[in-house]
């Protein structure tokens, strides 16, 4: 068999696709296994750990093209939480070709233009009120509380056994219109709503 130019540079470009598909899986991968640090709750680098996390699941997921008409990427924290520090150190960073921007906000409404809302635990008490002002909003939701998702949240992070594991609830995932990747639901300690 003679191979030709063409040949060469079509077998290269499907090894690029496939690298570029692997490396968020393989990351993620690297993350899930990753030591929390004894699992103390409060330490910095379990947070440090956590805005990887959530950065790392922005690659995953697809958002409908009217939520990013923005030149921005929007991820923002609801209430005060030591994620913050860290979710900072995200500016300037890009997920799908627009620049991270992080906002600290104090109402679900202020979240509006956001793709990704962290809701800290400090607001946990009132998160009925808050996913009704959300409604259909296609934000991705993100907690540190293992009951997270049984609760109608989107995405829960949370320490198991030294690790970090997390859940998705892809009944709201999917009402808000957001595609999340099969590869991130392989990964997920449990997903609500998967058939």
């Amino acid at each position: 068999m003679v191979l030709t130019f063409s040949h060469i540079a079509a077998v290269r470009s499907k090894a690029q696709r496939l690298v570029r598909n692997l490396v968020p899986c393989v990351v993620a991968l690297f993350l899930l296994l990753l030591p929390t640090g004894g699992g103390a709750e409060t330490s910095f680098g379990e947070y440090s750990l956590k805005a990887a996390f959530i950065f790392n699941f922005t690659k995953f997921v697809e958002w409908p093209g009217s939520s990013l008409r923005r030149s921005e990427f929007c991820i923002a924290t609801l209430g005060r939480s030591p994620l913050d520090r860290t979710l900072v150190g995200l500016t300037g960073r890009s997920i799908q070709g627009r620049p991270i921007v992080f906002r600290q906000v104090s109402s679900p409404e202020e979240a509006a233009q956001c793709q990704v809302l962290f809701i800290s635990r400090s607001e946990l008490g009132r998160l009925d009120g808050i996913l009704d002002v959300l409604g259909d909003l296609p934000i991705l939701t993100i907690s540190d509380r293992e009951d997270f998702c049984r609760r109608g949240g989107m995405l829960s992070l949370y320490p198991d056994n030294g690790k970090i594991a997390f859940e998705v609830n892809l009944n709201e995932t999917q009402r808000c219109r957001l595609k999340v990747s099969s590869q991130l639901l392989k990964l997920a300690r449990k997903v609500y709503g998967h058939q």
